[in-house]
């Protein structure tokens, strides 16, 4: 495992200036085209007694109207092993590649000194696209803020990152109005607050993370006690896509000691397009790392979307709970359980380190409870039903062993006639993780 004080350094930012000291903020943009609005949210930024570098990360050459950034275009391509000439003559997206190079490498050696507490980016869809490649590269918990004109091209781009998202109302077209002028002065007002938090930090303890639903949360709450009663802190993330992407990415930092894998409906949404989808390299990162894992298949009974409008007319059909506005279940058929039990224990076989494949058998969700919930059509009529299907719960277990390989010696599987938020199956997945973590974990090991 790695270090904790590597990990701080390239992934979470916990370093902390005495109170008196000012920082250094570094703004991106492209001078040629919003010259006017980086000297302003640099002036801004001073009002607050902090130190704003500027940064040019236009991609053509410019004589600036006012004064050069602290840091220049030539610079930056420089950093890139170019020149600004070479990234003038190149296509679009090479040339903003290139400059994007650059810049990342500047804002690196910059937080490596010690000479970087912040960024802010701003800009119309190049300028913003650089300011936030830049802010992804650099740690968890470093204050970034972006200003943008398109909150929807900003938030597709940020992902789950830590970046505050600042709409700046109108255009950049170089000048500054009554309009855009608030607009900037709050984004530098916010980046100049956040870089004088000071965090109350909780003591240093092996990180166990969890992945979370509100339908899973009666398991974790369980589960969290028991851990926490052992000495670790306990980190759980909410499995909407953001929070798988954050918890694989979390693990593959090297500080986290066990994975308690509870809610990982990502998967199902991944495979037919439902909204809380993190991806095709969900559920492997600790196999990758040889991190201890707990592996439960919460909530693959549903498929989400968001309000009741926003789900494709392939799915009209079906069955579903609406959870509320916001949030519309289809439940899983036979089928499609199969399929994600497949995908699930595809991604088991590849797992390096200790593995529990813990299933509960009467229900992965609260909605997948016996005698429980009603489904309704898309209309909303009621059906009649339960949400609670075992024939397609079954279906899930079933693939997944016919799929897994069951010689290694890493991974076992434990089925239990329990609800997934029954307190004993949540003891179970506890108390296994907290046995890999000290290594009194082995194949063959019960916990009922």
């Amino acid at each position: 495992m790695m270090p904790i004080a590597h990990f701080k350094k390239i992934y979470i930012c916990l370093r902390i200036k005495e109170d008196a000291m000012p920082k250094t903020i570094l703004i991106v943009g492209t001078l040629n085209t919003k010259e006017e609005e980086g000297h302003f949210l640099r002036r801004q930024i001073q009002k607050f007694g902090h130190s704003a570098v500027l940064m040019d990360v236009s991609m053509r050459r410019c004589s600036p109207h006012l004064e050069s950034g602290d840091i220049s275009n030539v610079d930056v391509a420089r950093a890139a092993g170019t020149t600004i000439e070479a990234v003038e003559s190149l296509e679009r997206k090479p040339a903003l590649e290139k400059m994007a190079e650059g810049a990342i490498k500047i804002a690196k050696r910059l937080y490596e000194e010690g000479r970087l507490d912040g960024v802010l980016g701003y800009g119309g869809s190049t300028g913003e696209s650089i300011a936030v490649m830049v802010q992804k590269s650099l740690p968890l918990g470093l204050p970034k803020v972006l200003i943008t004109t398109s909150l929807e091209l900003a938030s597709g781009s940020v992902e789950h990152k830590d970046i505050a998202i600042f709409p700046s109302i109108t255009d950049m077209t170089g000048r500054i109005n009554k309009i855009n002028a608030v607009a900037l002065a709050q984004a530098a007002a916010a980046i100049s607050g956040m870089v004088e938090a000071r965090p109350e930090l909780p003591p240093e303890k092996p990180i166990v993370v969890a992945s979370q639903y509100g339908n899973t949360t009666p398991h974790i709450e369980r589960a969290k006690q028991i851990l926490e009663e052992r000495g670790y802190e306990f980190i759980s993330f909410h499995a909407v896509g953001t929070g798988g992407k954050t918890l694989e990415e979390l693990v593959r930092s090297g500080l986290v000691a066990g994975v308690l894998d509870v809610t990982t409906h990502e998967l199902i949404d991944w495979l037919f397009g439902g909204f809380s989808n993190a991806g095709p390299h969900r559920m492997e990162a600790a196999g990758e790392m040889g991190v201890p894992q707990v592996l439960v298949p919460g909530c693959l009974d549903m498929i989400q979307f968001w309000a009741k409008e926003t789900v494709p007319e392939k799915f009209r059909g079906r069955e579903f709970y609406f959870h509320n506005p916001n949030s519309t279940l289809v439940r899983a058929t036979k089928e499609e359980s199969a399929e994600v039990g497949k995908l699930f224990a595809q991604k088991v076989n590849k797992a390096r380190g200790p593995t529990l494949v813990a299933i509960p058998l009467k229900g992965w969700s609260i909605c997948d409870t016996e005698g429980g919930l009603k489904t309704y059509y898309y209309d909303g009529t009621p059906t009649g039903r339960y949400w609670y299907n075992r024939e397609a719960d079954d279906a899930f277990v079933k693939a997944f062993e016919q799929h897994l390989d069951w010689t290694k010696e890493n991974v076992d599987v434990i089925k239990a006639e329990l609800h997934i938020n029954d307190p004993k199956f949540a003891e179970l997945t506890a108390n296994a993780l907290d046995d890999m973590i000290k290594g009194k974990w082995k194949k063959g090991k019960r916990y009922l």
